[in-house]
């Protein structure tokens, strides 16, 4: 039987306000005295009121009124209907909390499971009602709160998956489902010490945590990475607890197997090389023989299927000689096969680009190169600006075709790049890295030194504004700054990239500074390929191996996490310092009401009859005026 309970009861008492209409109307009644009067002829011709008619509408509208703040305090109060005996703060509850991730599934553990999860049901209280949770990276209701044979039975369909541990969402969960009441959470698990790594959750001092120890294989092997170098291909194997014999290590492609090795594993991390070198294009996978530990990392996969190429835009100004002109020395730098992502540049003339249609659909470039502005009018600045804020990226190039004067207002002032006239240096001013952070000069390497070595002999000023001033020149002025715009970034460049102004086309560091350049303005939507367990897309299964994207254009891995092979485990001592440690935090516990309340909304349902009564008593008052 469902009944009418309120999230926030105390708001009812401004029921109370609804006795001001009547209070007021009470005041309001005007008392007349009688008068004698001596005779009735002369008030046949006048109209006679029906009073006791007039009295009745009076007292309908002073209802009406009443009504409407009597609703007005009860959507406040956000009403909700549901079981009152379920929703009970005065009944306690057990929740058994039971680890299903991957670290418990070795041999053995899911009966052991099973059984510890059996036992917990059994020895709740008897006037507790009791329910099942799961939890792994996320926790799932496995039985509600009720009777225990829908515990039970949820106890037997327990199956460990292949995701995360997270003890901090586990309880959180837990935490949620108790609500205000008291109780007890039984955490059935194997106590893996990585399962406090991330997280974050509130338990209330008032709820009895106990911990029932799986325990966990007596030593396990997994497979952390799989990379390829020089002449060989190299895995990382970790092994944890105690794995008596040796065993092998296996490559192969596309299951085929290129190389098999003995494997001796040293506790922690053993590097296995393969003497053969991974072809280009395929899943590679390394897998271990391990009979003690966890099946699912046993294998890793790698995707070898080159990355798909970048599309650019080079907007160029045909009057410039070729051989001096910036692009000549970027179509080269990007036809190199230097750095890990290859791109495609397309060269357009600055005065069609308004008529490109690369800025545009499914099929438009990932970054422009604006080397020349002479000709790009407000159309194709316009459409520049919108490619930008959509998410693409933009590098803007200071030589002598730039015409600052228009791409100054390009944003329409925000932001402003603060573009000057070129000037020359009579001494050369060398490039100086800034931001190490920064992913374009973390990507570069030892190579960011390297910039200190080029001489420019002209620049062009800049201003930085908000932006962040990657590099600068020696005499201290900008020379690399970073805008973000909108949904995009921008970068700006206070000098030209041919070989009139500066020596940097002839640097070692030219091509690996273009590389990373355009590559990071590219990835402001990024398409990963390789993903773990949980956070693969939604069409993809929690299966480690080969999948397709969803559009069956790409191929893409799933591997499960690594912090999952390490089978190390704390103390119950430790565990329990944990918890205390949530239980002393400032969070707040969820409501159990508050789930029903938000699902339902009844306080729409007020505010809407509200709205109707005000509305008839508008009418009827308009009646008696």
């Amino acid at each position: 039987m469902f009944g009418l309970s309120f999230l926030a009861p105390a708001f009812l008492a401004g029921g109370l306000a609804a006795l001001l209409p009547l209070v007021l109307h009470l005041r309001r009644r005007e008392h007349l005295p009688r008068i004698s009067f001596s005779d009735l002829r002369f008030l046949r011709g006048a109209p006679v009121e029906q009073a006791r008619r007039r009295r009745l509408r009076e007292w309908l509208l002073l209802a009406l009124r009443m009504l409407a703040l009597f609703l007005l305090a009860f959507a406040f109060a956000r009403p909700f209907l549901s079981d009152p005996v379920a929703i009970s703060a005065s009944q306690s509850a057990t929740v058994v909390l039971v680890d299903t991730s991957l670290s418990m599934s070795s041999p053995g553990q899911v009966a052991r499971t099973r059984a510890l999860a059996r036992e917990a049901v059994d020895d709740a209280p008897e006037d507790h009602l009791v329910g099942v949770m799961t939890f792994d990276d996320r926790v799932q209701l496995a039985a509600a709160l009720g009777d225990r044979a829908a515990a039970r039975a949820a106890v037997e369909r327990l199956e460990p998956g292949l995701r995360g541990t997270r003890y901090a969402t586990g309880l959180a969960g837990a935490s949620a489902l108790l609500g205000a009441r008291s109780g007890r959470v039984v955490v059935v698990t194997d106590l893996q010490e990585g399962g406090w790594d991330a997280g974050d959750a509130r338990v209330s001092p008032t709820v009895d945590v106990v911990v029932r120890d799986v325990g966990g294989p007596s030593g396990n092997l997994g497979v952390l990475s799989l990379e390829s170098a020089p002449g060989e291909t190299v895995a990382v194997v970790l092994r944890s607890g105690v794995v008596d014999e040796d065993t092998t290590a296996e490559l192969a492609v596309d299951g085929e197997v290129l190389a098999t090795v003995a494997l001796a594993p040293e506790p922690g991390q053993t590097v296995v090389r393969f003497p053969v070198v991974l072809p280009v294009g395929g899943v590679a996978t390394v897998s271990v023989a391990d009979g003690v530990g966890y099946e699912a990392d046993n294998r890793r996969y790698r995707l070898l299927d080159p990355a798909e190429p970048v599309r650019l835009l080079l907007v160029a100004d045909d009057r410039v000689p070729r051989d001096e002109d910036a692009v000549f020395y970027l179509e080269r730098a990007f036809g190199s096969e230097t750095g890990v992502v290859a791109f495609v540049p397309r060269v357009v003339r600055a005065d069609d680009l308004a008529a490109s249609a690369d800025l545009d659909g499914p099929d438009r470039v990932g970054a422009v190169v604006l080397t020349g502005a002479r000709g790009l009018g407000r159309a194709g600045r316009e459409r520049l600006a919108a490619f930008v804020r959509g998410g693409g990226g933009l590098l803007v190039v200071g030589g002598d075709t730039l015409g600052p004067l228009s791409l100054n207002a390009l944003f329409a002032g925000e932001p402003d790049l603060g573009l000057g006239e070129p000037l020359t240096h009579a001494d050369p001013v060398r490039l100086v890295a800034q931001a190490p952070r920064h992913p374009i000069m973390r990507g570069l390497g030892s190579l960011a030194g390297a910039l200190g070595q080029t001489r420019f002999r002209r620049t062009r000023p800049l201003t930085a504004g908000d932006g962040q001033v990657l590099a600068q020149f020696g005499d201290g002025r900008p020379a690399l700054v970073e805008h973000t715009v909108g949904a995009g970034r921008m970068l700006v460049f206070g000098a030209d990239l041919g070989a009139t102004w500066s020596d940097l086309p002839r640097r070692v560091v030219f091509v690996p500074l273009l590389h990373e350049t355009l590559g990071y303005l590219a990835s402001s939507a990024p398409q990963p390929r390789e993903f773990i367990v949980g956070e693969q897309p939604a069409h993809v299964p929690d299966q480690p191996g080969a999948a397709t994207s969803a559009d069956g254009a790409r191929r893409l891995v799933v591997n499960v996490a690594p912090a999952e092979s390490d089978a190390t485990a704390i103390s119950a001592e430790v565990f329990a310092q944990s918890i205390r440690a949530l239980a002393g935090d400032g969070g707040q516990i969820p409501d159990a009401a508050a789930a029903p309340e938000s699902g339902q909304r009844l306080w729409r349902v007020f505010l809407l009859g509200m709205a109707l009564v005000l509305v008839a008593e508008a009418l009827l008052s308009r009646r008696m005026a």
